[in-house]
């Protein structure tokens, strides 16, 4: 975070970021009016400069923000569970990820955009912050601590069956649902708790065909 924000005292602070992430989210960077954030936060277009210098470093913090707060949103979620088997702590964890995603639709969206679809002018600040972000949370240790992969590793897997074949088979599957339903819920058809129920079901079957295979037995 710029420095001088950083010393604005939080209650300050946040008026600022909800704007700026609403307004950034809104209209994307190129088209983002740093008049309508200085307007609508009542403070002069000068004030908002000393903070951030630009607007370039504007939406570098604003990503910054929303990147931790979906972060430390969702491993609070994460820490609350409680299970022993790892399918059911993959179902619990996929749940809680969504659950913040709609909670926060507008910092989701941002930061999607922000990593799919970068400004050109800011692309390699932007490849560079999440490349730092995907090293650190796709390291073994931390997928070991989040994920608990020891409760796989535990349980009878067919011979040539490994636990990081079932693990990347099923992350992968699961992250498409969470982006199929935050989408769904972005078209306004369906109610958070209905797309709730959705994804809770459709992840169930799933994962029930990883564990028990899709013929009789």
């Amino acid at each position: 975070m710029i420095t001088a924000f950083a010393n604005v005292p939080r209650e300050k602070q946040a008026p600022i970021m909800a704007i700026s992430v609403e307004e950034f989210a809104k209209n994307g960077y190129d088209n983002a009016s740093t008049d309508t954030i200085t307007a609508r936060a009542g403070i002069s277009k000068g004030i908002l400069f000393h903070y951030f210098k630009s607007k370039k470093n504007l939406y570098l913090a604003v990503v910054s923000h929303c990147t931790k707060l979906l972060i430390d949103r969702t491993m609070e979620e994460v820490n609350r569970i409680q299970t022993t088997d790892f399918f059911d702590r993959l179902k619990a964890i996929i749940v809680s990820k969504q659950q913040v995603a709609l909670r926060h639709a507008q910092e989701t969206e941002l930061v999607q955009r922000a990593m799919t679809h970068p400004p050109k002018a800011l692309k390699a600040e932007l490849d560079a912050f999440f490349a730092e972000h995907m090293t650190f949370y796709t390291s073994p240790d931390t997928l070991h601590t989040i994920f608990q992969t020891d409760l796989l590793a535990a349980g009878p897997l067919r011979d040539g069956v490994t636990p990081e074949k079932v693990f990347n088979m099923v992350m992968m599957v699961l992250n498409q649902y969470s982006a199929k339903y935050l989408h769904l819920y972005r078209t306004g058809e369906y109610t958070r708790d209905a797309l709730q129920a959705m994804l809770v079901e459709e992840s169930d079957d799933f994962i029930d065909m990883v564990q028990y295979g899709v013929y009789r037995r």
